[in-house]
């Protein structure tokens, strides 16, 4: 099967249209991720991904600006360089700088780091545990021990991609840590939402992106 003629016939409501371009006036984009375009041929996949990022994203318990780097972090996690880019001029818009942006990928890329190796040790089998919590992770970790960002900005993100990644020793510390620099738990919450919503947009910017074609 030619993956490239699949959506070839797909067409783009009108109320599709209208969600892209919601898209683009919320968040200062001059354009979008191919694959969101493409998704626009399901009205309400793109309405969903357009409601959720505006809801998931915006000003709250947890600054909108903030949210946009944590975005940014787990689309960065997620290989998604078309997210990453869309989130990146998103945070720009907002206030936030280049190096902003690459601060946040720089803490998400260590944090999955630590999530790999500490993913694993939740995964050993009880007879080998003893043996394998002796070993310690003698990675560097510039981004914790001298962060770029606010302490409260790194551990938001590091909540974010722990959780995505799917690491529990590592989402529980970063939840301790957050708190001791004045993270809330309804702030949180805000933080685990903002970056499900980056996360599934983020997917759909790699499921449909090159080479699939973008619907008319």
């Amino acid at each position: 099967m030619n993956n490239s003629s699949l959506f070839s016939e797909t067409v783009i409501t009108d109320r599709g249209k209208r969600a892209l371009d919601r898209l683009k006036e919320v968040f200062s984009a001059s354009d979008l991720p191919a694959g969101w375009t493409a998704f626009a041929a399901s009205d309400n996949g793109i309405n969903d991904l357009y409601m959720n990022l505006n809801r998931q994203l915006g000003e709250g318990k947890l600054e909108r600006k903030t949210k946009l780097l944590i975005a940014v972090a787990v689309a960065s996690a997620k290989g998604s360089a078309d997210a990453v880019q869309f989130f990146g001029r998103a945070a720009v818009a907002s206030g936030r700088t280049a190096i902003d942006v690459m601060e946040a990928i720089g803490a998400a890329t260590t944090c999955s780091m630590f999530n790999g190796y500490y993913r694993f040790k939740d995964q050993i089998p009880e007879e080998d545990r003893a043996t394998f919590e002796a070993f310690k992770a003698p990675f560097n970790a510039n981004v914790f021990v001298k962060p770029a960002l606010s302490l409260l900005e790194n551990e938001a993100i590091c909540i974010a991609v722990s959780s995505l990644n799917g690491c529990h020793k590592c989402v529980a510390g970063h939840i301790a840590k957050g708190k001791t620099v004045g993270l809330t738990d309804e702030q949180i919450d805000e933080i685990i939402r903002a970056g499900a919503a980056a996360a599934a947009a983020a997917q759909v910017a790699l499921a449909l992106g090159t080479p699939f074609p973008t619907a008319r």
